[in-house]
């Protein structure tokens, strides 16, 4: 038995501490200053080469990936329980005022900051408090007790919500933020066009992938206007499950590629050349980057081939390539030279090197997050509650008649609504004025 009390005891200290305000105050702070923390010290996520520069007792803690850390999801997930607690805790106090309102008993249960007093015919006053609500659309109810009578009523009782509402986005904000970072992720990739590869091979920033896919360049443009400017860039794609296509393709930047969830983005673009080698009558298909940024080893040799500098075509003009070519850790080149399209050269003896033309690289990001529905989600219960709050706020008028002098009588009446004074005080002059009129 005492056992069952301590643990009460427990829960009962728990639930007290998840709803204060005051925690959830501290939880927000907390969480702001961190954030804050996290806009000074580079994030591996946006700068991978500044975040490997910071200190190593920075990195330790995860300051370079903070909002990615267990210890930040945690201060969400505290955060998060804080409003539910809170949520649950008025729920039952919203839902009496928008479906549960009953005519007060007495003159106690009638507003005292905002009241009035009509005096008259009990009947008279009765019927005209009725037309009053009902054409100013009240939703209104009366209570009659032997010698009296009282009755509430309300408009715009939805408005009771507003804060509600408000307060149940951060929780659905701040899931869909847990969610997408859990079980979402963030890579990057360029591939020359005619690359194959499995999705699982791009480089993360954060996250990891389960899915299996491959993907496939099929081609990869920069396209230019007939004046000379940049029209976009371009890059046919294909995604392959079981060496199958099963989706295909062409984005470019503004105009990202969707499959299962995962969102291809067009992020940059570079020049590249496309090669064939052959060895021994064994032909390789090679593509180089510009600027010497990847490069072709012959299999079993220390040769290493890389593209320099790609020469733009034009229509009397072919396509032309300058390379090097070096061997082990040497740092001068052992072979360069420049190729046009269809050249074939030999390499050191081992390769002959075919240049076919030109190629292009894309650079994509790619991004999985599926709590992205969930904050959009969050985004509009946001909105939905700010207006019920503050352009829908509901007003309550009350009252009670106390009979004298037979059918006489006195109807005291006040009003409420929330924090906007004014509305309640415009409403209850309008109500006197027809009333007593």
């Amino acid at each position: 038995m005492e056992e069952n009390e301590n643990s009460k005891d427990w829960v009962d200290r728990i639930w007290r501490a998840f709803s204060s305000m005051k925690m959830g105050l501290a939880l927000l702070g907390i969480i702001a200053l961190v954030s804050g923390i996290g806009t000074l010290i580079p994030q591996s996520e946006q700068d991978p080469e500044k975040a490997k520069a910071v200190g190593q007792l920075w990195q330790t803690l995860g300051l370079t990936h903070l909002f990615s850390t267990v210890w930040f999801r945690l201060l969400l997930g505290l955060l998060c329980i804080n409003l539910i607690v809170c949520s649950l805790q008025r729920f039952r106090g919203i839902y009496r005022q928008t479906f549960k309102l009953s005519p007060p008993s007495n003159l106690a249960r009638v507003p005292q900051k905002n009241r009035r007093v009509v005096k008259g015919e009990g009947t008279v006053l009765r019927e005209s408090v009725q037309e009053f609500l009902k054409q100013k659309g009240y939703r209104f109810m009366f209570s009659d007790q032997s010698d009296q009578w009282s009755f509430t009523a309300i408009k715009r009782r939805f408005g009771n919500w507003g804060s509600f509402i408000t307060h149940l986005s951060f929780v659905v904000l701040v899931l869909g933020a847990l969610l997408g970072s859990v079980l979402g992720f963030k890579g990057y990739f360029m591939e020359g066009a005619g690359k194959t590869f499995p999705i699982q091979g791009i480089e993360l920033s954060k996250g990891n992938v389960s899915e299996t896919f491959s993907v496939r360049i099929n081609s990869a443009e920069d396209r230019l206007l007939p004046n000379g400017e940049r029209d976009n860039w371009y890059t046919d794609m294909s995604i392959l499950e079981n060496g199958q296509e099963v989706a295909r393709k062409t984005l470019s930047v503004n105009h990202p590629f969707n499959y299962k969830g995962i969102t291809f983005y067009q992020a940059n673009f570079a020049n590249g050349a496309h090669f064939t080698a052959d060895m021994n009558g064994q032909k390789t298909p090679v593509v180089l980057r510009e600027q010497g940024q990847n490069y072709f080893q012959a299999p079993g040799t220390e040769l290493y081939l890389i593209a320099t500098t790609i020469m733009k075509t034009s229509s009397s003009q072919k396509a032309g390539v300058l390379y090097q070519v070096y061997k082990g850790t040497g740092a001068e080149p052992v072979q360069s030279g420049q190729l046009t399209s269809g050249q074939t050269i030999d390499v050191q003896g081992t390769y002959r090197l075919t240049f076919d033309g030109t190629a292009g690289f894309t650079g994509l990001q790619v991004k999985k997050d599926p709590g992205v529905v969930i904050i959009w989600l969050g985004c509009a219960l946001l909105v939905g509650g700010l207006l019920l709050a503050f352009y829908w706020q509901p007003v309550v008028i009350s009252g009670i008649l106390i009979p004298e002098n037979g059918t006489q009588g006195t109807l005291t009446v006040g009003a409420l609504s929330g924090k906007a004074t004014s509305s309640s005080h415009d409403a209850l002059e309008q109500f006197v004025n027809y009333v007593a009129n």
